[in-house]
């Protein structure tokens, strides 16, 4: 299956080799070799939206976003047109197999407006919501802890800002969120937020995706003859592997 995989806007030299050292990670062996990627339409490489299919399926993808520093989200793309009426006709299309497990009476449910290159005042997210009335959503609407998670992901027509080059055509996206990043890890672990001793240090969120690319893991040891502050040895720590330094 492939993927809706919207990245944050940052550092985009390691958006994809994070996910697919990720998925290496939680797939196996090979797994990260056998990612496979592709652009919606009318999109640049730099673009934060991307497709991609995960060796493992959703365990993986939830499990790679979920750990992510640059992932914004992982979503199971119901659909995607250039305005709503086609985005609607794709949702139409897509298998009730898929959508029905998750619109019964039993389970909750969010919709959640999210845009790039644009702002979305509250009155327009709350008009772009009402206009999904054609899904057969069944179970009770939950703002705070929901089942499930559906976004609408907008991209306007912008022009050559926001460090881009200028995307062609508008496109609206509709997906089930199956994981997302979890970026508390960045101002929990900064120098301001720790003890530390020496004058310098690496980033943070870099070390993270440091310690991401170098897959530690419980059972994992990470060695730094070149200690500093420790922020690589920290990130590596987080994520369960046994750290050590040359005194």
């Amino acid at each position: 299956m492939w993927y809706l995989c919207v990245f944050y806007h940052r550092l985009l030299d390691y958006r994809r080799p994070e996910v697919q050292s990720l998925a290496e990670l939680f797939g196996g062996p090979g797994a990260g070799a056998a990612v496979e990627w592709r652009m919606p339409e009318n999109h640049h490489e730099d673009s934060p939206f991307h497709l991609v299919r995960l060796p493992g399926g959703e365990r993986v993808a939830a499990q790679t976003a979920n750990r992510s520093l640059l992932v914004k989200g992982i979503y199971e793309l119901w659909g995607q047109g250039a305005t709503y009426d086609e985005l609607e006709e794709a949702i139409r299309a897509y298998p009730d197999e898929r959508k029905l497990p998750y619109l019964t009476p039993e389970s909750s449910f969010k919709i959640v407006v999210d845009s790039f290159g644009k702002a979305v005042s509250f009155e327009e997210q709350n008009a772009i919501i009402k206009r999904f009335t054609y899904i057969p959503f069944e179970g009770r609407v939950n703002l705070k802890k929901p089942d499930h998670k559906f976004f609408v992901l907008e991209t306007d027509d912008y022009g050559p800002q926001n460090g881009l080059p200028p995307v062609a055509q508008k496109t609206v996206f509709f997906g089930r969120l199956v994981g997302a990043a979890d970026r508390h890890v960045v101002p929990t672990y900064e120098l301001k937020s720790r003890k530390y001793i020496g004058p310098t240090a690496m980033d943070c969120e870099m070390a993270f995706l440091m310690a991401n690319q170098g897959l530690a893991r419980p059972g994992k040891l990470v060695y730094d003859p070149f200690v500093g502050t420790g922020s690589i040895l920290v990130a590596a720590a987080h994520f369960g592997a046994m750290t050590m330094i040359l005194i």
